[in-house]
Formats: structure tokens, sequence, C-alpha cells
């Protein structure tokens, strides 16, 4: 069954502020939204939210949540490389061996205007470690070339970790779908304190969560939409969301790109699985005063790989651990 502008209205309001942040190229969501809190923005009943929410779920496009970890708690950056694709045999086989890899946390295969890559995100700690990993990528790729590196943005974490917070991030990491209470439990102490560092941990951006790699990818395009004059983007995005009515736009911190330093564009997610009414909405955009080009990208599949992330986390709650 199809994707309708309900389901794709409350798979929006999955962040409560309706706009999607890939962070290390993972769509965040909020754990803490509720029902409700979906129903006033959309403008169903909370039955009826839970009744959508249901049916995503059993089409696979919400089979569970997975923990992502700031890799600024562990003074390293995010970079991303390009491995291009030529055959179907050839993503399978580098999504396979990206395992291989120390450092690889996530690769995502698309499909943009000219051609098909994986998209492969690895941490950078040293300029040393960093030319290894990418010397690793190089002889993986197919065709001997690869793209990249170059830097992935992602905000940095605003609150030192006490040695609690770290038992609560791993717990979290370990248990991505327990509740408040449940992490209590796990840890070992009172409701009240498990609720405060939660709440600190997520709102300073220690940590976020994700769907799971279990879901499947809904059928979205990532509409990138180049504006030919800066100050001209709040009113081209005003104009391209009149032009798009479902829409899911993307946030200023959410492309792997700092607002501060970098010329955004405007983008957002867009349903993908009526061709035709891609195609017509993209001439829409196109025909938009100020706008200079219209790119999309399709997710075809993706990967995690969090031995890294997981091993710095354990070292972190060890007892010799600093703090």
């Amino acid at each position: 069954m199809a994707v309708d502008p309900i389901d794709f209205a409350v798979y929006r309001y999955l962040s409560p502020d309706g706009l999607v942040r890939f962070w290390g190229s993972r769509r965040v969501v909020d754990p803490r939204v509720s029902a409700r809190e979906i129903a006033d923005r959309v403008g169903l009943s909370e039955a009826g939210v839970r009744i959508r929410l249901r049916g995503l779920e059993q089409r696979g496009f919400l089979r569970g949540r997975e923990t992502g970890v700031n890799p600024s708690l562990f003074d390293v950056s995010l970079v991303v490389s390009e491995i291009p694709i030529r055959e179907p045999s050839e993503a399978d086989r580098v999504l396979r061996e990206l395992a291989l890899v120390d450092g690889v946390t996530f690769a995502r295969d698309v499909l943009d205007e000219k051609d098909r890559e994986i998209r492969v995100f690895y941490v950078s700690d040293n300029p040393s470690a960093t030319a290894r990993r990418t010397a690793l990528l190089k002889r993986m790729a197919p065709s001997g070339e690869l793209r990249g590196p170059t830097p992935y943005w992602i905000p940095a974490c605003e609150h030192a970790l006490s040695r609690l917070d770290w038992r609560l991030l791993r717990a979290y990491r370990r248990h991505p779908e327990a509740g408040v209470g449940d992490l209590a439990k796990v840890v070992g102490i009172s409701l009240k304190t498990t609720a405060l560092h939660f709440r600190r941990l997520l709102e300073s951006r220690a940590c976020w969560s994700s769907l799971s790699m279990e879901s499947e990818e809904m059928p979205l395009a990532l509409l990138t939409v180049e504006v030919g004059e800066t100050a001209a983007r709040a009113s081209v995005a005003t104009a391209v969301a009149r032009a798009n009515p479902v829409w899911i736009p993307a946030a200023p911190d959410g492309l792997g790109v700092s607002p501060s330093e970098s010329p955004l564009p405007v983008a957002g997610l867009v349903p993908a699985e009526a061709p035709a009414a891609l195609e017509q909405s993209i001439r829409k955009t196109r025909a938009i005063e100020g706008v200079a080009r219209v790119s999309r990208t399709f997710a075809l599949g993706s990967a995690s790989y969090p031995a890294w992330v997981d091993e710095r986390l354990a070292e972190a709650e060890s007892p010799s651990a600093p703090g």
C-alpha cells in the first residue's frame, strides 16, 4: 500500500519541529515525541496517529530505533568519501568489506543526478590515521577511484559528561528503545535522576535517536535547491515549500555542512514512489525565481558499523577512565 500524505506527515513529525536532520547521514528522530504531539501537528486524533504509526511499522518503515553518539565526545570529527559503483553486486561487496576498516561508522548507497556511489562516513582523529583509512577505501573501490575525504559537520556536544552520563549513554546505546524507567533500572539509579541526565544528554547533542537499520527506506528523494543569491534564500525556501505540499524541509544543521562556514542550499525530502509526480514537483521548483539548480538523490540502502563507537564508549565507562 502506498504512503499517502497523512502517513508522510506523521513520519515527518517524528521530529517535533518537522525538520529533517542527517547527523552522520542518519535521520534524527526524537524518542520523547508523543502521539499527542504528532496529532496536534497533523490534525488527526491521537488514536488516528497511533493507527498510522502501527501501519508504518507493519510496512517496515519504523522497525525500532538506534542510538547515535556525537563524535565530538571522543575528540574526533567525521569525514565522508565516495566510492563510485557501476554494478549492484559491487555495492553489496563494498558494504560488506567496509566492516573491516576500523573507524568506519556508516555507509549509504545512493543514486544522484550523475551516478551511483557508496558514501562512507568515518572518523578523523589524526592525519595519519585518516590517510590510512582513505587508502584502504581506495583499494576496495571497484574502479580504484575514491572521491574525498571531505569534512562532514555535526553540531558538537554542548555538555561535559560525568561518569554517570557515560554509563547512561552506553545503556541507551545498548537499549535504544528503552524508556526512562527502563534505563533507570539498567543503570541502577532513581527515575528522577535518570530523567534529568537523559534530557541533558539529548538536549546537549551528546546522543540522538535514529530509525533502526532494520527499517526499510521510505521511498523518498532528497531535493537540493541551489539559490542564485544568498539573500534570496528565505523567500526561495518559502516558495519551494509552497510548490511541494508534501515536503520535509532540512534543518540548517542537518546536512553535514556548518551553517556558519558555507552557503546552505534549500533542501528537503519529498515522496519518490511516483516518478511522474516527482518530475512535476522538480519542474515547479526549477521555475521558482532565484533557483539556480535542482538536484535529487535517492537512497538505495545503507549499513551501520558500530564497533569503533562502542569500543570508545566502553573505554570511557571503564574504572580507569578519567573523571
